[in-house]
């Protein structure tokens, strides 16, 4: 019984936090632009394939993979804001349609070149850790302190920083962070590419521990679109506090009545929690 309970909390919090960063990245770019970006799985995923062909491919240390996979689905983030989603984010039912059909376009493009099948980006570090009479992969430790320490920056940057300081000025009000001298549109550009660093980081943690393949895309939205909406659309705390009510609900479903029935669980107790709390648990009216 001891060990039922450390594992759901040990690896409930690993996977929550994962998810955390993601949803972040998600919540960010719609707190700040309202834009709801559904090519966000794609760039969960695409960070994972980046950091594999960068290891396996062209023989690169996974820790600068790492790095450059990340900095490279940022860049990717950024130049599908600029070409596809900033010429029509006024009309947000277009961007929705324009992003996922980059996604399902991303989706067939990895299908094509690395096929349906599963792999991971190689381990960061390797070996055991015993946690009472638990054994956890290092791995997933090390997946877990990288997810909190990138989630800290998150908040010191939005909150600290003036480049953050102006994020957070143009989503409460983009009229007058014009009128204060922002360039809104630059703030855009660099949101973007901070939700997509998230979503890149959350996938290549996400990728060393389980097996990715391009389908993932599409779990990955999902999930991210769920604990946002649970968390409440546009705050990060609440998408962090809700990723964890859903990474704790997967795994003990998991633990108890296997695999098949956690996202169903999650999902239900997802929409009983809206149907108390429309707005979310840290929504607010509009």
């Amino acid at each position: 019984m001891l060990e039922l309970v450390l594992r759901i909390i040990v690896y409930g919090t690993v996977v929550s936090g994962i998810w955390a960063l993601v949803a972040s990245g998600f919540t960010l770019i719609f707190g700040v632009g309202r834009m709801l970006n559904f090519a966000h799985g794609s760039l969960f995923v695409l960070s994972a394939y980046f950091g594999i062909v960068l290891t396996k491919e062209l023989g690169v240390n996974p820790y600068l993979s790492f790095i450059i996979a990340v900095l490279l689905v940022g860049v990717v983030g950024v130049g599908i804001y600029k070409v596809t989603i900033s010429p029509i984010r006024h009309h947000e039912v277009m961007v929705i349609i324009v992003t996922l059909a980059i996604a399902l376009l991303v989706e067939q493009i990895l299908l094509l070149i690395f096929g349906d099948y599963g792999t991971s980006f190689p381990s960061l570090v390797k070996g055991i850790v015993r946690i009472g009479e638990l054994p956890v992969p290092t791995k997933r430790i090390v997946s877990l302190i990288v997810a909190i320490i990138t989630l800290i920056l998150l908040e010191i940057f939005i909150n600290k920083t003036k480049t953050g300081k102006s994020i957070m000025a143009s989503a409460q009000d983009m009229e007058a962070a014009t009128l204060m001298g922002i360039n809104v549109e630059k703030v855009f550009m660099l949101t973007m590419f901070v939700s997509s660093v998230l979503a890149g980081v959350g996938g290549l943690l996400y990728s060393q521990i389980f097996s990715i393949k391009p389908e993932v895309a599409v779990k990955a939205l999902i999930y991210a679109f769920a604990i946002v909406i649970l968390g409440g659309l546009g705050s990060v705390r609440g998408s962090i506090v809700a990723s964890f009510i859903v990474g704790y609900i997967l795994i003990t479903v998991t633990s108890l009545f296997g695999a098949r029935w956690s996202e169903f669980t999650m999902l239900l107790t997802i929409i009983a929690i809206l149907i108390v709390r429309p707005r979310g648990l840290f929504g607010v009216e509009e």
